[in-house]
């Protein structure tokens, strides 16, 4: 039975794996095609540029031949503005399949890591923080999977955890807070795109803060209020 068992989840890791690969597969080659487009653009902007600059050094005052070139330039660069604008809009679509696939998902940061440790292992021990920690009742929240994340280092590496249930992922983090002093932590999994926007708006989180504002991260936007009105 265990030995089944550890067939099972290495078949749903290389399934996991696979669809992942097949994933950032897919927006490489959409990223790709899009490129060499506008590369093509680019270089042929140029070499427009490159003939205006020619007749308006040769020819002075011959300016239907430049007029239109200026016309084709302008075109070309409307042509590229289109094409960042669908790159941009390629993005934010696979952006936000891939956060959706995450929805249920947290990370728990500092659990001990032991050695060749297993998804089941792994799972005993977040259900451990669930109880001791968190005094959740482990038997009515159910886990999908929990799995180390990384290469083996000097840190535990985070666990990544996928519930069955969505509320389940917000009950844990309502519970949360009762970590503080402890050398676990609980985050949400977003894209590596959200991670930078939300790293990316910490200094203002501070800021708000030292001003006694209460602020925010929720999702990629900083929230602030007055401490009189954050209530209301």
């Amino acid at each position: 039975m265990k030995e089944m068992m550890e067939q099972q989840k290495i078949y749903y890791k290389d399934l996991l794996d696979q669809q992942e690969k097949n994933f950032r597969s897919f927006v490489q080659i959409i990223t790709d095609s899009t490129n060499q487009r506008m590369d093509n653009l680019v270089r042929e902007m140029q070499d427009l540029k490159n003939s205006l600059n020619f007749s308006q050094g040769e020819l002075g005052d011959v300016k239907t031949v430049s007029s239109k070139n200026v016309d084709k330039i302008k075109q070309l660069e409307q042509d590229i503005q289109t094409y960042n604008n669908e790159v941009t809009e390629i993005v934010n679509k696979v952006d936000y399949i891939e956060n959706q696939s995450r929805r249920n998902n947290l990370i728990f940061d500092g659990i001990r890591d032991d050695r060749k440790e297993t998804w089941e292992q792994s799972e005993v021990k977040v259900k451990e923080v669930l109880k001791n920690k968190l005094r959740l009742n482990t038997d009515a929240i159910e886990i999908e999977r929990a799995h180390r994340n990384g290469r083996p280092g000097d840190r535990p590496r985070p666990i990544v955890v996928k519930f069955s249930r969505f509320k389940d992922k917000q009950s844990i983090l309502r519970h949360a807070k009762l970590l503080k002093g402890t050398s676990i932590y609980i985050n949400e999994d977003y894209s590596e795109r959200i991670r930078q926007k939300r790293k990316d708006l910490l200094p203002a989180l501070r800021a708000a803060r030292e001003r006694g504002q209460v602020a925010h991260i929720r999702y990629d936007k900083l929230v602030i209020s007055d401490r009189g009105t954050a209530n209301n």
